[in-house]
């Protein structure tokens, strides 16, 4: 199980005040820039990023000391796979050595995907770096317009990321854009905040909204919150859903609810481009997500792989560009993480049977079990 909740989205926070107004650019650029955040200030001050090597690059030609990092799948002997080659101060490179497994797990958490395999150091001089430019602070209206936005949120955290997220979001778009500061003051957070006005029992009904697999009016309900970049909602909806759906949905006695529950960045795009499908097509977008999964988070740039993945549903590059930019999708993606945050969901995959919470019970029969104890 993959925890999540608002330790996760007040991380996603931080990143689509950075994210969502440029693209993800060169991985290698990316990791230079964002490098402090990754792995903290001490370490990027010994440290820098030089090169990323793929297949049997990220075996030869490298100079100066090498990391093998064990336990870390795809970083065997044949080479394949990706390394980062990181230029390391002299006097530290024992020290970072031993930290390479730590560095390959830091870095492909802070990405949300399997970037890199291994960590290969080559010694030098680290150049000092420049003085990062201060962040200007958000327009006060529109700090104000933000607050005012998410004053019912009743979670003190989840409040404060949301109005510092509206106001960013406006505030850097008004920069970039030009855009008129009315129209973009809280768009973020301009959502219904149905989470805090509904009771418990409403959250556990079909919301407006809500996609929904299976007769409208079945007499069982299995809400599903999920994350793309969760290899266990992968797992559900590989090796659960198929025959879910013919013992139980595709007869009529179950309805299937999907909601976004996303662990991180990459997996807020992909909710995004399946909130861009027509309503016929959400469901298969999702399931060619999971079950494709592998595939487009192991290989390049997810945002791009991910929309190669969707080519044949209609998705192009310039429609997901479209898709990513557009602030309804994100409210939707944001609403249904609040909605599982006040339901206390804490990990992806979290199902709801009947108005239970029975986490991830794993197994088609699991799940089938608890629908015959506890179904109408």
């Amino acid at each position: 199980m993959r925890e999540n909740g608002f330790r996760a989205i007040g991380g996603l926070a931080q990143r689509l005040t950075s994210g969502i107004a440029k693209g993800r650019g060169a991985s290698i650029a990316r990791l230079r820039a964002e490098w402090t955040a990754i792995v903290g200030p001490e370490l990027a001050r010994i440290t820098r990023p030089e090169a990323l090597l793929s297949g049997r690059g990220a075996r030869a030609g490298v100079k100066g000391a090498s990391v093998k990092v064990a336990g870390v799948k795809g970083a065997g002997a044949n080479g394949a796979g990706k390394a980062l080659r990181l230029r390391v101060a002299g006097a530290a490179a024992l020290e970072v050595q031993h930290m390479g497994g730590q560095l390959v797990e830091r870095v492909n958490a802070y990405f949300g995907h399997k970037m890199i395999d291994d960590i290969r150091l080559v010694q030098g001089v680290i150049a000092a770096r420049p003085a990062p430019k201060p962040t200007p602070a958000p327009d006060p209206a529109l700090v104000t317009r933000a607050a005012e936005r998410a004053a019912s949120v009743q979670d003190p955290d989840l409040r404060a990321a949301l109005t510092r997220l509206g106001a960013r979001v406006a505030s850097r778009r008004h920069v970039m854009l030009g855009a008129p500061l009315s129209a973009l003051g809280a768009a973020v957070v301009a959502r219904d905040l149905r989470a805090q006005e509904l009771p418990r029992e409403k959250l556990l009904e079909a919301l407006p909204g809500d996609h929904i697999l299976g007769k409208v009016n079945a007499p069982n309900t299995l809400i599903d919150y999920a994350s793309f970049t969760c290899p266990h909602c992968a797992n559900f909806y590989i090796a659960v859903m198929p025959t879910l759906r013919k013992e139980w949905i595709d007869t009529g006695k179950l309805r299937l609810i999907h909601r976004h529950f996303p662990s991180d960045m990459v997996a807020t795009r992909a909710s995004q481009l399946t909130e861009c499908a027509p309503p016929d097509k959400f469901f298969a977008m999702v399931e060619l997500l999971f079950r494709k999964q592998v595939d487009w988070l192991s290989v390049g740039d997810p945002e791009v792989e991910m929309v190669k993945v969707l080519a044949d549903q209609g998705v192009t590059p310039e429609g997901a560009q479209a898709c990513f930019a557009n602030d309804r999708l994100l409210d939707k993606v944001l609403a249904d993480v609040q909605s599982g945050q006040t339901l206390g969901v804490r990990f992806t995959p979290t199902l709801f049977i009947n108005e239970e919470n029975y986490a991830n019970p794993g197994t088609v029969d699991a799940i089938s079990a608890i629908l015959r104890q506890v179904g109408r």
